[in-house]
């Protein structure tokens, strides 16, 4: 996957389409959660996190480390990408962008306010699928690619982790 590849999939999605409507809570380094000034999306494309449910400190990402990450994972046209811990949907859409058409996603999302927002928010996308549930324990169909940008709380007991593909 080259740079303009991924600068295009970046370019077509709208990150204010997946954070809801402003003003939003931005994290500061080093600090807590200030609100933008309005509701001008302008706020969103700078370089930082932003809350989606700020009070349990869960952010979409910085742009800068996924647009890193998902160049190293290199998610190629036609490719099924599985998106664990997908948020609202941000990433899960650049994604589904460089996969096209004839790709899929499927997103896995532990919270279920989180999963309702992104059910929503990819109703106009036939390529993505949004499940919610614990992405350690959530069977999926074979992957090229598995992106994982959860987090968690505590380790997982010993022998609650299934695999992704149990029997197969």
């Amino acid at each position: 996957m080259d740079n303009a590849r991924l600068e295009a999939a970046f370019s077509a999605t709208r990150r204010e389409d997946f954070l809801g409507a402003g003003p939003w809570w931005i994290l500061r380094w080093f600090r807590d959660y200030v609100t933008t000034p309005d509701a001008d999306p302008v706020y969103l494309y700078t370089d930082d996190l932003v809350g989606i449910l700020p009070e349990q400190r869960l952010n979409n990402g910085q742009p800068s480390l996924h647009a890193h990450l998902i160049h190293q994972a290199a998610p190629a046209a036609g490719a099924h990408v599985v998106h664990i811990g997908n948020g609202t949907g941000y990433y899960t859409a650049v994604m589904a962008h460089l996969v096209g058409p004839s790709g899929r996603v499927t997103g896995i999302e532990y919270e279920p306010e989180l999963a309702a927002r992104a059910k929503a928010n990819f109703a106009g996308y036939p390529n993505v699928e949004i499940i919610e549930g614990d992405g350690a324990l959530v069977p999926f169909d074979e992957a090229d690619v598995i992106y994982v940008n959860a987090g968690c709380t505590r380790p997982a007991e010993a022998g609650s982790i299934a695999s992704p593909r149990a029997g197969a």
